[in-house]
C-alpha cells in the first residue's frame, strides 16, 4: 500500500513561497550592493582614485536592484548605498558621519537621486505591465468585435431579405447575400454604386420620395410593386431606418426589403375568392327570398283556403249531429263524431304549424319582462284547463327579470304548464311547481351553478342547454350579458325516459298515442324554437315514473333600458 505525504495545505505553501519571494527579491538589494562595494573598491585599488566618483557603481545597484526587486528593495539599496558611500568613500572614511557640510550635501543629493531612480524605474516597469494589460484587452476586443461582425454578417446573409445601407449620397455601403439571389450582383459589384443604377431608373422613379424622406431623418415603411431592372417585377414591403449622428446630421439609412409576391398573389386569389362567393351568397339569398315568399303564400293557403274546408265539413257534421240524429243509427252517430273529432284536430295541427313556422320569420324584441306577470296572464289563459283538471300550481315568488320577446314568451310558458297538466296518469291530481335561479355563465353548463333560490334546485344531472342560435346578431347574442335566469317548471306527471329527452324537442314527436295524450307533438318544438329565437336555452331532466322538470334559460334584464334588442332575421 502506498503512502502519500502532503507537505502543507496550499495556504501553507502560498505563504512559504511568498516568504521565499521576499527573501529573494531583498538579497537582490544586498547582493548588487555587495557586487558594486567591491567592484568599487578594487577600482579604487587598481586606480589609486579613492575619492571620486564614490556613488557612480551604487546608482548602478539601485538600478538592478530596483527592475528586479521592485520598491521596496530599491529603497533598501538606497539607505545601504548611502552608507557604504559614507562610510568606505566619504571623508573622514570608516565614519558614518561628516562635519563637511559639503560632503553631507552630496549624500543627500545621492539619496534623493537614488529615490528618484526607483520611483522612476518602478513608474516604467507599472507603464510596462499596463501597456501588456492594454494590450491584451486590445486584441481581445478585436477578436471580439471580428466575432460579432462575422456573427452579424453570418444573420444578415441568412434572413430572406435585403439588408442594406446606404449613405446619404444614395450609394451602397453594405449588403447581404440577398442581393445577388435577386439581382445577380456580388458584393463588389455594388459597393459604391448608386442606388439607381443598381434597382433601374423605374423602380427609382417609384421609391424615390421614400428614399428622400428616409434621408430628411424620418423612419419610411411602405408596400409597392417594383419594376427592378435586373431582378423582375416583384411586390415589396420595404423598411428604412435612419441612421442619425449625435449633431443630428443623417448620414444615410438602413434598408429592409421583403419580397412579398407571394402574399399579394394569395390575397388577390382570396378577394376573387370572396367575390364569387358574395355573388353566390347573393344568388342564394335571391333564391331563399323566392321560397320565403311561397312559403308565405303557401301559409296563407293554409290558414285561409285549407281551414275554410275544414270548418265547414266540421259544421256540417255538427249539423247532422244536432239536426238529423234521430235519422242516425248508433254507428252513423259514431262516425259523425269521429269526423268533428278528426276535424278540430286537423285544425289545431294546422294552427300549431302556423306557430311555429311565424317563430322562425316575425320580428322579435326583446324587453325587459316580469316572470311574475307572465305566468300570471298564462294562468289566466288556462283557468279553465286548471280547473277541470283540478290542478294544483305552487309558484314561488318573487321571480327574476328577464329579457325576451312577451308574446313568445307566454307561448312558452302556456305549453310548459299545460303539458305539465296534461301528462299525468289518470287517478292522479296534476300538482305542478314554478321557481327560478339567477346563474352565471362559465359555471357549470350555460348559465353555471348557484345563484338566488338555489336551495330549490334539484340535484339530478341535468341535460346541457343548447347553445344559442347562430343566425342572432351580436346585439341579441346571449354572450352579451353574464348573468341568466333559469325557470323550472317541475310536475308530478308520467316523466319521460332519458333516451327520449333530447328527441321530444322535435317537431311530430309523441311518445304516446293520441288517445291517451290529446296534441299534435308540436308544442315543445315550439317552445325550443322561440326560447332560441330570444338567445335562451331549454332542457329537461326526468325519470320515468317520476315526474319531469323542465327548464328554460334567458338573459337576465337589465335595468338600463326598456327595449333591448330587435331580431328582424328569418330563419
Amino acid at each position: 500500500m502506498v503512502k502519500r505525504y502532503d507537505s502543507g495545505k496550499p495556504g501553507q505553501k502560498n505563504m512559504l513561497r511568498g516568504k521565499r519571494q521576499i527573501i529573494w527579491r531583498y538579497g537582490i538589494a544586498v547582493l548588487t550592493l555587495a557586487i558594486a562595494l567591491l567592484v568599487k573598491l578594487l577600482l579604487n585599488y587598481w586606480s589609486g582614485q579613492q575619492y571620486k566618483t564614490p556613488f557612480l557603481l551604487f546608482f548602478a545597484a539601485i538600478m538592478m536592484t530596483s527592475h528586479y526587486g521592485g520598491v521596496g528593495p530599491g529603497i533598501l539599496a538606497v539607505v545601504l548605498s548611502g552608507l557604504l558611500s559614507s562610510y568606505f568613500f566619504l571623508i573622514p572614511v570608516k565614519s558614518l558621519f561628516s562635519s563637511n557640510p559639503w560632503t553631507n550635501l552630496q549624500l543627500v543629493i545621492f539619496l534623493v537621486e537614488g529615490l528618484f531612480i526607483v520611483s522612476l524605474i518602478n513608474s516604467v516597469k507599472t507603464s510596462r505591465q499596463n501597456t501588456q494589460v492594454i494590450s491584451q484587452k486590445l486584441l481581445l476586443s478585436e477578436d471580439k468585435t471580428r466575432q460579432h461582425q462575422d456573427l452579424l454578417h453570418l444573420i444578415a446573409n441568412s434572413l430572406p431579405v435585403c439588408i442594406s445601407y446606404i449613405d446619404s449620397q444614395q450609394h451602397y455601403q453594405f449588403i447581404n447575400k440577398t442581393y445577388k439571389d435577386w439581382f445577380g450582383l456580388s458584393p463588389e459589384e455594388i459597393y459604391g454604386k448608386h442606388l439607381v443604377e443598381v434597382v433601374g431608373e423605374a423602380a427609382y422613379q417609384i421609391i424615390k420620395d421614400k428614399v428622400e424622406r428616409a434621408l430628411a431623418g424620418n423612419l419610411v415603411e411602405y408596400e409597392a410593386e417594383l419594376p427592378y431592372s435586373k431582378g423582375g417585377t416583384r411586390y415589396i414591403n420595404a423598411i428604412l431606418v435612419p441612421d442619425i449622428a449625435e449633431n443630428g446630421s443623417v448620414r444615410g439609412y438602413c434598408g429592409l426589403v421583403i419580397d412579398i409576391s407571394d402574399r399579394k398573389q394569395a390575397e388577390l386569389e382570396i378577394k376573387q375568392l370572396n367575390e364569387n362567393l358574395e355573388q353566390k351568397v347573393k344568388e342564394r339569398t335571391i333564391q331563399l327570398q323566392e321560397v320565403n315568399r311561397e312559403l308565405e303564400a303557401f301559409t296563407y293557403t293554409v290558414s285561409h283556403d285549407l281551414r275554410a274546408p275544414l270548418r265547414a265539413m266540421q259544421g256540417l257534421a255538427q249539423a247532422l249531429q244536432e239536426d238529423y240524429s234521430s235519422y242516425l243509427d248508433e254507428t252513423g252517430q259514431q262516425y259523425t263524431q269521429r269526423i268533428v273529432t278528426a276535424a278540430a284536430r286537423m285544425d289545431t295541427l294546422i294552427l300549431d304549424l302556423l306557430a311555429y313556422s311565424r317563430l322562425g320569420r316575425s320580428e322579435i324584441w326583446l324587453q325587459r319582462l316580469s316572470l311574475d306577470s307572465a305566468i300570471a296572464e298564462v294562468l289566466k289563459e288556462l283557468q279553465s284547463d286548471i280547473q277541470v283538471a283540478q290542478a294544483q300550481i305552487t309558484i314561488e315568488s318573487p321571480l327574476p327579470i328577464v329579457k325576451a320577446h312577451r308574446s313568445i314568451l307566454v307561448q312558452v310558458l302556456i305549453n310548459l304548464i299545460n303539458n305539465a297538466i296534461k301528462f299525468v296518469a289518470a287517478d292522479v291530481q296534476p300538482q305542478v311547481r314554478i321557481w327560478a335561479e339567477e346563474r352565471v355563465r362559465g359555471q357549470g353548463g350555460q348559465g353555471g351553478q348557484g345563484g338566488v333560490n338555489s336551495p330549490h334546485t334539484p340535484h339530478t344531472p341535468h341535460t346541457p342547454p343548447t347553445s344559442p342560435p347562430p343566425h342572432l346578431p351580436t346585439s341579441s347574442q346571449t354572450s352579451t350579458s353574464k348573468k341568466w335566469v333559469r325557470l323550472w317548471v317541475e310536475d308530478n306527471g308520467i316523466g319521460i325516459a332519458k333516451e327520449h329527452q333530447e328527441r321530444i324537442f322535435r317537431t311530430f314527436e309523441r311518445l304516446h298515442g293520441i288517445e291517451s295524450y290529446p296534441g299534435t307533438g308540436i308544442g315543445l318544438a315550439i317552445i325550443k324554437r322561440g326560447i332560441e329565437r330570444m338567445g335562451g336555452s331549454v332542457g329537461v331532466e326526468s325519470q320515468l315514473g317520476q315526474g319531469s322538470r323542465f327548464w328554460i334559460e334567458l338573459p337576465q334584464g337589465d335595468s338600463n333600458s326598456e327595449q333591448l334588442a330587435v331580431i328582424s332575421q328569418k330563419n
